[in-house]
Order: C-alpha cells, then structure tokens, then sequence
C-alpha cells in the first residue's frame, strides 16, 4: 500500500518568496533605471521531527537591471543668415530618452553650395560628446509647483556622488515638463544596495505635475554648433552651408538622432552702373536711354551722341544691396580710353549720400585719384576710402555711393 503525503498544520511547510528591506508594496515598475539591484530571497520555514521549530533557511539571488539604450531627443533651432565670413552658432540641447547613463559623439557632415570653395567651410560641435544621465520615478507622487519636491527614485548600485549619472544643477524632462535638481539623497555604502532607493529633488516649474512609477527622470544636456561660412567666390549671390548633426551613443550604435541645419552666407549683393550726359550738347541727350536724375542732372545708360570737342560726364553708381554682408576695400578703377581727353579737376565722389564733393587728381586723403601714366580714373567709396595709401572703402548695406568725372570727345 502506498503512503500519502500530507501538509500537516502541526508541521507547516511554508515557503515565502520576499524582497530585501528596500521592498516597496507590490507596485510594478513599468520602467526601472538601469543599474538597479533586484534581490530576490526565498526562505523556508520548518519544523525538526519534534515539532520544534527550526532557523529558517534562505537563498537569494541578485538581478541587475540593464541599460535599454534610446535614440535621444535633438532640438532644432532655426536657420541662420550671416555674412560671408562669418561664423553662425546654434545652440541645442540633447535629451536623454533611456533608464540609464549614456555618452554621445557628436559628429558632422557639412555640404557647402558650389559657390564656397570646398574644404573652407567648417562644422565644430563643441563638447565633441555629451554623456547624460537617466533615472526612474520608484513612488507615485505630485511636482509641486513651486519649492521643491522629493522623488523617490531606485539606488544604482554605486556609491558616489551621484545617482545614475544625475546631480544636483542638472536639467531632467519628467513628463515632458522641464525641471532643475536641486539636490540628490544618499549614494553611499549602505544605502546603495539591491532593491534599495534613494531620492531627487526638483524645484517646481510652475505647474504641478503628478508622475507615476516608472516615470523616466532624463537628464538634458545644452551644446553649441558653429558652422563657419569659408570663402565664398561668387559673393554676389547668396550661398549655403548645409549641415547634418549626428549624435550617436558608440557602443550602442542604434541610439541615435540628427538635425539639419541650414546657414545662409549673405552675398555682398554690389552692382555697378555706369551713366553718362552730353554736357555741352543737349541734342547728343535726345536719343539716351536708360536714364536716371541725379544732383539736378539727367545721365543715360545708352544712345547718348557727341561731336568733337563736346565734353561728357560719366556718372558711376556702386550700390550695395539689403543683404548684410558688407562690401569692403571697395575700389573703382575707369580707364580712360582712345578718342577722349580727360578734363582735369573734374573728379567729384559722395560719401554715399547723394551730395558730391569735389577730389582732387592727386593721390591723397580724398576718395578720388587720376592717374596720368595709365590715364586711368579712380574712386575709394565708402567708409575709410582715400587714395593714398590707396585704400577702399567699406559700403553698408542699402547704400549707393556715387562718383563723377568728365572727358572731352577728340
């Protein structure tokens, strides 16, 4: 006859499955910070064939949780415009989206439009990586407003001056709200151990915010990219430096992010024109085109006629677009060429007001210069211009500068 086995109330046989002494209730994290301990002990409770109870014993074994990487959250500030030369700075942030500690490398890809010379232009994220850290709500509570709250949060298992790479100053995003830790509690031997917790503080950001276990607590992390123009060769015609941001965590390749930015290199935008009138002669004006008024005068771009001897008086025009890239060392050089005698005196430039002022033909502080062996006119317009040492000038933008000289026909 078989025997049957029995549990006998007189000799329980209990077997217990419980957490170590940071135990909270029975909640379940939906999501647990990476380096947290779990410590799970069985214990056996018997009694000898006596019926005296006897020492439980226990086995225990500890979990810890890994790092689930995340691609983290890049901004994206706006575009920029700035002047050829020149350097844009845009300012981002970095927001960690997993349960734990990770390092990004910042890296670029620049492509520069055809007219920048290549290998000018630059794209230098500064810091070249970004390590933030990560860690989970542990107890349901309320972010007051204002003053500051307390979270409970899991140990990571390492005694130092932080908690899962957080500290005190750090920026965190905890349900998508921004906060700033104020402080962090003990992360010292004895408190961090398995199925323990600790605790952050934040300061309130002006509305209340109830969060729930397993609530990511993210650090987020500021950074700069300045993107520099290089050497534009066609400056007249805007150019662009379009470059690619990509952040990516090294040993965990998939957890990465990009942006696109697109800098604007303002082209100087400078046009010349140049004008001319029959002094002497009104009937050489009557077929011109193209005219313009100035100072009292009527000049035309063409048709204008002259006989021998007539004298005629060119009127030149630099004008500087709205762009806001400055002209600089603007210099306006005019041959004098065959079957025309240049009038001696007859410089006259503006300081790109429309008001002319005379210049003389000798090199000198004015802005205007007639040089006899090459039988060649010239102008400094703009800011600082002067002819000797020849020097141009610097024109602003939406300005026109103009200039006048005269010739008799031969």
């Amino acid at each position: 006859m078989s025997k049957s086995r029995s549990w006998s109330a007189a000799k329980p046989l209990a077997l217990a499955t419980m957490l170590g002494a940071g135990f909270i209730g029975t909640q379940a994290w939906a999501n647990t910070a990476a380096n947290s301990g779990i410590l799970n002990t069985v214990s056996v409770a018997f009694n000898d064939a006596g019926g005296t109870a006897q020492t439980p014993i226990t086995a225990s074994v500890t979990v810890t949780v890994n790092l689930v990487p995340a691609s983290p959250t890049l901004s994206a500030p706006a575009d920029q415009t700035i002047a050829s030369g020149g350097t844009a700075t845009y300012n981002y942030t970095l927001t960690n989206n997993s349960n734990g500690i990770e390092t990004f490398t910042l890296t670029t890809s620049d492509t520069p439009s055809a007219g920048i010379t290549p290998g000018t232009s630059t794209a230098t994220p500064s810091p070249a990586s970004v390590t933030v850290g990560a860690s989970t709500v542990a107890v349901a509570t309320t972010i007051a407003a204002s003053g500051n709250t307390t979270i409970t949060v899991p140990s990571d298992l390492t005694p130092d001056s932080s908690i899962n790479g957080l500290v005190a100053g750090n920026k965190v995003m905890i349900g998508g709200q921004l906060f700033t830790i104020a402080s962090i509690g003990s992360d010292t031997v004895g408190t961090d151990v398995p199925n323990g917790t600790t605790t952050i503080t934040v300061t309130g950001n002006g509305a209340a915010l109830a969060v729930t276990v397993g609530e990511l607590i993210d650090q987020q992390v500021a950074f700069t990219l300045a993107v520099t123009s290089g050497t534009d060769t066609t400056s007249n015609v805007n150019q662009t430096d379009t470059v690619v941001l990509t952040a990516t965590d090294g040993a965990h390749p998939t957890a990465t992010a990009n942006d696109s930015t697109t800098t604007t290199v303002a082209g100087v935008g400078l046009t010349v024109t140049k004008y001319v009138r029959n002094v002497l002669n009104a009937a050489g004006n009557t077929a011109g085109t193209g005219s313009l008024v100035f100072g009292g005068n009527t000049y035309y771009t063409g048709g204008v006629t002259g006989n021998p001897s007539d004298t005629l008086e060119y009127l030149i025009q630099v004008v500087k677009g709205s762009s806001a890239s400055t002209a600089t060392s603007v210099i306006v050089s005019d041959p004098v060429l065959n079957f025309v005698t240049y009038t001696a005196s007859s410089l006259k430039i503006d300081a790109c007001n429309g008001t002319l002022a005379a210049a003389t033909d000798t090199a000198d502080a004015d802005q205007g210069t007639y040089t006899a062996g090459t039988n060649t006119v010239s102008f400094y317009p703009g800011a600082g211009g002067k002819g000797s040492p020849a020097t141009g000038g610097s024109i602003a933008a939406s300005t026109t500068c103009s200039m006048v000289y005269r010739v008799t026909i031969q």
